[in-house]
């Protein structure tokens, strides 16, 4: 996805996003090693944010899968249209002389799945980001379907078969840490602290958003938000 990391860190400027070196360095190594970027910090200290600025400084999209509790692989990976499944069958029953064995393998194609952001991800040409927030929220057992698709870039679908990736998405995984991230899932990914900007950091945040604003505008938005925060 980058090159160079001064063309990830212009990039991610160019985004909006100020970051320090080892936050840059972090990101360009995940992205060459194929390796998922967990972001662990407080609600509000801009961990989704990053992941859109990453894919803003790639020039690709963002696939977003935002969990919460009860979220099933459905929701997840995407489940057969059932509708257009019917449907197909009443036409071809029509026509007479449906071949069965045939007709089941059609409506149990990729024509007739409904993808979830998992599965797109896997899907585009171009490698995407995919953004999986607030994982903290989910149990382990859909922690275990994750670790499928960080192993081998695909997903074992019942009925449709495996998927496997075209492209190998940048996966960013965000935690307001209600709850500890298991072991396998850490041990797979690339690791960021992300906390609140200081005073001074989000001043500089305001002066890259507002330019044409004064300095003690910035200074004073900065003074703030961390008077909110407190």
């Amino acid at each position: 996805m980058f090159s160079t990391i001064d063309e990830l860190g212009d990039g991610l400027r160019l985004a909006g996003y100020i970051a320090d070196r080892v936050t840059i360095s972090t990101i360009y190594l995940a992205a060459r090693l194929h390796k998922p970027l967990l972001l662990e910090g407080p609600a509000g200290s801009g961990k989704a944010q990053l992941a859109y600025a990453v894919a803003d400084a790639a020039n690709t999209t963002v696939e977003r899968l935002q969990c919460y509790e009860g979220i099933n692989d459905e929701k997840a990976i995407g489940k057969f249209d059932e509708a257009l499944q019917s449907l197909c069958v009443e036409l071809k029953a029509k026509e007479g002389d449906v071949q069965w064995a045939s007709l089941r393998t059609e409506v149990h194609s990729q024509d007739f799945f409904s993808a979830g952001p998992l599965m797109r991800a896997l899907l585009w040409e171009k490698p995407c980001v995919l953004l999986i927030d607030e994982i903290d929220k989910v149990d382990q057992a859909f922690e275990a379907m994750l670790l499928e698709l960080l192993s081998v870039w695909g997903l074992s679908i019942p009925k449709l078969g495996t998927v496997q990736a075209r492209s190998i998405p940048f996966v960013v995984l965000t935690s307001n840490e209600e709850r500890r991230i298991g072991d396998p899932l850490r041990r797979r990914s690339f690791y960021l602290r992300v906390e609140h900007p200081t005073a001074e950091r989000e001043a500089e945040i305001v002066a890259l958003r507002t330019p044409d604003s004064s300095p003690e505008f910035h200074a004073g938005l900065a003074g703030l938000a961390k008077a909110l925060r407190g």
